[in-house]
């Protein structure tokens, strides 16, 4: 377990095992949208997004297993001490982009750009004058933040390129910090404090999956 500081907050990270992978990977995407609406055309004039209020969620399903090769991912339920501890998780799917990522990307503060709840994300590094450097779902990694990619990436003639991310910046990323794009993850807690695994007595095979949501 590895104590991180990320702005003011402290939190316990604890390693989550990297064998066997996941079977099945859930992940949601949450937005706090309120509405109001007309009672007879039920038409909206006032919707209000508010700032900050999008995360992400996750349901992760393991394949059963022996009890020598569950025993690692029960210890680490355990040591997460319900909603206690963090974890890092990335889309196994999502591991490289889809786009070219021609360069060495960093964070671009020169604007005093990339403010907390920002939707777009000020980069430079990369091979000046190209198309399709990120597309639209790709991910990529902010510090300890996982990030998706909502459009497609150019970047012009210096390598400088804006990135239209969700969900919105936590915290003002470190000018000149790198755009992690091999295997990217994110910030999570357990969904429950309530942690469980089932067991077959005739197979003596252990299953267990878990909920997540991004610790903020």
């Amino acid at each position: 377990m590895t104590t991180i500081t990320i702005g003011s907050s402290s939190y316990s990270l604890v390693d989550m095992p990297t064998a066997p992978g996941f079977t099945e990977i859930s992940v949601a995407m949450n937005d706090t949208v309120a509405e109001v609406f007309s009672p007879f055309t039920r038409q909206s004039p006032q919707v209000q997004e508010w700032p900050g209020a999008d995360w992400w969620e996750a349901q992760v399903t393991l394949p059963a297993m022996p009890r020598e090769i569950a025993a690692p991912w029960i210890a680490f339920l355990a040591e997460l001490r319900g909603k206690a501890n963090v974890l890092q998780l990335g889309d196994p799917v999502a591991q490289n982009p889809l786009g070219s990522a021609l360069g060495i990307p960093a964070v671009d503060n020169s604007m005093g750009s990339n403010q907390p709840l920002a939707k777009t994300l000020y980069t430079k590094g990369w091979a000046p004058n190209q198309f399709r450097l990120l597309l639209p779902e790709d991910h990529l990694q902010i510090g300890y933040r996982l990030h998706k990619v909502c459009e497609v990436v150019n970047s012009d003639s210096s390598g400088n390129a804006q990135i239209v991310v969700w969900p919105s910046l936590r915290e003002q990323p470190t000018d000149g910090s790198s755009v992690i794009l091999a295997s990217p993850k994110g910030l999570f807690r357990l969904a429950d404090n309530k942690r469980s695994y089932h067991r077959t007595a005739a197979g003596k095979l252990t299953t267990l999956s878990f909920n997540v949501a991004e610790a903020r």
